[in-house]
């Protein structure tokens, strides 16, 4: 994890925070009569010294993993690293700029005493820098939790979608791709010459097409699903082949709740069609038998 953020997006609103704090700073200086070259001196070492501390509430957000705290743990945790922070960051303003400022510091009052002196510069303005680290910190924790919501939306956006693309491979694999390009181009011919019949050739393949889909989430079919799916790839098979294909069907019903293997039955008609009744001229029969013992 690196202390600096390559973001931009990010420098930008750090640059907009400082930028608003400077201006209410110095606002009030020269509301309360205070604006002199000290007070500008130790608004430009507060800047750096402040992105110094903000930086490090992020590094440690997320090097600490602080994103996994409850909201009633992360509170306390804010909370005292501002107060500790900000007093630090105006302790290091004190050392960076009460040098240059010293004697006219010193000569301002009669009974000046230097530690009570710095002990209510730090104390006093700490507790503003406090204010100004927590509010940048609660607004952080509250913009990281928003992106990584986001980010948790895309991550699901892209789960769906590696699923719909596993299915549709499923679907690919189950189907044979000639069988559905032959099968559409001739209902584009038949909505022409024959409409009843390619609706019913639609309706078959779209049911053929669904329970692909549903069955590749499961391991196992009834029997009973299985046979209206392969009538309505015989249906679809009979209008291609036209004479050339007869079909039987001979399977009680005592064994229609039977479990089976999705798309098994189709895709032996299908092989059976392909390497078998396709080569004969005239064709042939197709029987599926099934006995209860």
């Amino acid at each position: 994890m690196k202390f600096l953020p390559r973001e931009r997006q990010f420098w930008i609103y750090q640059g907009a925070a400082m930028a608003f704090v400077v201006m209410v700073t110095l606002l009030s200086a020269l509301l309360f009569g205070r604006l002199d070259a000290n007070t500008l001196a130790s608004t430009l070492a507060w800047m750096p010294a402040y992105t110094l501390a903000v930086l490090g509430f992020r590094w440690l957000y997320l090097k600490r993993r602080w994103t996994d705290l409850p909201m009633g743990r992360l509170v306390p945790v804010v909370i005292g690293y501002s107060s500790l922070s900000g007093f630090a960051v105006m302790a290091a303003v004190a050392t960076m700029v009460m040098p240059f400022f010293w004697q006219q510091i010193s000569a301002s009052r009669a009974d000046f005493n230097t530690l009570d002196f710095l002990a209510r510069n730090i104390l006093g303005n700490g507790l503003q820098a406090q204010l100004f680290i927590g509010a940048w910190a609660f607004v952080y924790v509250s913009a990281a939790a928003a992106q990584r919501a986001r980010e948790g939306e895309l991550q699901n956006l892209r789960l769906q979608m590696s699923l719909k693309a596993a299915q549709l491979s499923s679907l690919a694999n189950q189907l044979n791709p000639h069988f559905l390009f032959n099968t559409l181009n001739n209902i584009r011919f038949m909505i022409h010459e024959d409409g009843s019949r390619a609706d019913a050739m639609i309706v078959a393949l779209s049911d053929l097409l669904r329970y692909s889909l549903e069955s590749s989430q499961h391991g196992k079919a009834r029997l009973s699903q299985e046979l209206s799916v392969v009538e309505a790839y015989i249906s679809i098979m009979r209008t291609q082949m036209e004479d050339r294909l007869d079909f039987r069907l001979g399977v009680p019903g005592s064994i229609h709740s039977c479990l089976f293997p999705p798309m098994v039955l189709q895709l032996l008609l299908e092989n059976a069609i392909k390497h078998g009744l396709e080569q004969l001229p005239r064709g042939g029969m197709i029987s599926v038998v099934g006995e209860d013992r």
